[in-house]
């Protein structure tokens, strides 16, 4: 009888999990739309209205906001994923890292309002500390998959090219050195492919 009863139990403990999973789901494709259409912060009564969920439900959520980035953050990648194709090792090298700081400004520009919403919660946040270092990771490995060469540059010239390929110094170029796009990417063309020319 017990072991009926636990049987029993199980599939209501998976439909309550699977509800969940939905919701939460739920909040974050609301929360990420939201953002992108240009909504830094938006409320949990804007998100409950727009993931079509109880607002207490969201508002519980919200409170607990590091069970949430996981889920923003695969939202985020459905996104950004079409931008990461991959670069053909065939083509030479200077075009290569054309294609790279190109495909990187695509990204940049379709993360901004993101990173926007987000970087003040970072400092705070364990989650989305992993969760961009993860990022960080693989960006890095793209790189790498892109720029071979770049496997045989000394340390010092692979960390400096990966931080002029980073958000953080294409950000810096186009708000703090108000760059046009154009001129902004040919500063960081010009220098990672003297970087990685000059030390070949």
């Amino acid at each position: 009888m017990a072991g009926s009863a636990a049987q029993k139990s199980e599939p209501k403990q998976d439909g309550r999990l699977n509800r969940s999973v939905k919701t939460k789901a739920a909040i974050a494709a609301a929360f990420v739309e939201m953002v992108d259409e240009g909504n830094l912060a938006p409320t949990s009564e804007q998100v409950a209205l727009r993931a079509g969920v109880g607002h207490r439900t969201v508002f519980r959520h919200f409170q607990e906001m590091e069970s949430l980035y996981s889920a923003i953050r695969d939202e985020i990648f459905k996104l950004i994923e079409p931008i990461l194709t991959e670069i053909s090792t065939d083509l030479p090298l200077e075009e290569r890292i054309k294609l790279v700081v190109r495909q990187r400004i695509r990204f940049f520009k379709r993360i901004t309002m993101f990173r926007r919403a987000l970087i003040a919660r970072y400092w705070t946040s364990p989650a989305l500390q992993e969760l961009t270092r993860q990022d960080e990771k693989l960006m890095r490995a793209l790189l790498l998959k892109a720029l071979p060469e770049c496997a045989a540059l000394p340390q010092k010239t692979f960390e400096a090219a990966d931080l002029l390929l980073s958000f953080e110094s294409w950000t810096r170029l186009k708000e703090l050195q108000r760059l046009s796009d154009a001129k902004a990417r040919a500063v960081i063309e010009e220098t990672v492919t003297a970087l990685i020319t000059g030390a070949r």
